[in-house]
């Protein structure tokens, strides 16, 4: 059964939108975005634009916070930080939520198994996960994107 879709919404469709964070300056544990990674935050705004996003989730790290600030200032949003040491928290919290349409800014290693693994210097990766439930069935879908070249 799905991480996220054993407790979806009793009837309608939710939309996850799962990023890992932006290019960072360094491997230091809580290594800020480089200048690449702040545009690259900056574009993912600007895709998501238009799509409701109405709750963001980032980890307790710097650099996915300021991969989520630029969407969470454009929609008026404050992003809850849940420790990177506990996935299994950031799963609950997306599963008792009741936004519609919901951004993880999260890590390529932590990600959740539904996700497939994400190389170290891959930054470009955007995966979507719609579940759809109705009294008699849910379904997962599951795509896989890349976004904003670093040369935008």
């Amino acid at each position: 059964m799905p991480v996220f879709g054993s407790h979806a919404h009793a009837q309608g469709v939710r939309t996850i939108f799962l990023v890992r964070h932006a290019d960072k300056i360094s491997d230091a544990p809580d290594a800020l975005l480089s200048e690449e990674g702040h545009r690259r935050a900056e574009c993912l705004a600007k895709m998501l634009a238009d799509t409701d996003i109405q709750q963001i989730f980032t980890s307790d790290l710097q650099r996915t916070q300021q991969t989520a600030t630029p969407i969470a200032q454009q929609r008026q949003l404050k992003p809850v930080a849940i420790p990177l040491s506990k996935p299994d928290d950031l799963i609950e919290a997306i599963r008792s939520g009741k936004a519609a349409n919901v951004l993880v800014v999260w890590h390529g290693g932590t990600l959740p198994r539904e996700v497939p693994p994400i190389a170290d210097a891959e930054y470009d990766r955007f995966f979507i996960l719609t579940l759809a439930q109705n009294k008699e069935h849910s379904t997962l879908s599951f795509t896989v994107l890349r976004y904003c070249d670093r040369k935008e």
